[in-house]
C-alpha cells in the first residue's frame, strides 16, 4: 500500500543531496534562501520518498534539497515533510494521511502554484512548485 502523509521529522532522519553547484554557481540564490529561512524558517514542507526502489529504507528528499542544506547550516532540528511511503503496510509512519490534492496544498505557502503529480494508480509521486523562476522565487526569498 502506498500512502502520502504529513509528518515532522528530526533532521537526521532524512537523507538529501547537497549539490556542489549550490555552494558555487548558485551563491546568490543560496544567500537569498538562507536570509529567507533565517527570517521565516522553512515556509513549506520538503517532499520525500520512503521505501522507494532507488532509496530503499531511507526517507529521501525529492524536492527541497537546497532547503535541507541551509537548514543544516542554520541548525534547524525539525523538518516538516510530505512523505510518500511506498510500503506503508509494512513500514508505517505516524503522521497525517493526505488523500487529496487539497489536503496537500493547504500545507504550502503558495498552494495555487503547487504541482502535484500522480502516477497511473493515482498515488502521489511528486510535489513541487509548478514553476520556479519569476513569481514563485520572488515569493519565497
Amino acid at each position: 500500500m502506498i500512502e502520502t502523509i504529513y509528518i515532522e521529522l528530526p533532521f537526521e532522519k532524512i537523507t538529501y543531496l547537497d549539490r556542489p553547484e549550490f555552494h558555487t554557481h548558485e551563491k546568490e540564490f543560496k544567500k537569498a534562501l538562507t536570509s529567507s529561512m533565517m527570517k521565516y524558517g522553512m515556509k513549506d514542507p520538503v517532499y520525500c520518498w520512503y521505501n522507494s526502489k532507488p532509496y530503499k529504507d531511507k526517507i529521501h528528499i525529492i524536492v527541497g534539497n537546497n532547503r535541507m542544506t541551509v537548514a543544516k547550516e542554520l541548525g534547524i532540528k525539525t523538518i516538516k515533510a510530505v512523505v510518500t511511503n511506498f510500503k506503508a503496510d509494512e513500514f508505517p509512519l505516524e503522521g497525517e494521511v493526505l488523500n487529496t490534492d487539497t489536503e496537500i496544498k493547504k500545507l504550502f505557502h503558495l498552494p495555487n502554484d503547487l504541482q502535484i503529480r500522480r502516477d497511473k494508480n493515482r498515488d502521489v509521486d511528486q510535489v513541487m512548485p509548478a514553476y520556479y523562476k519569476g513569481k514563485v522565487r520572488e515569493q519565497y526569498v
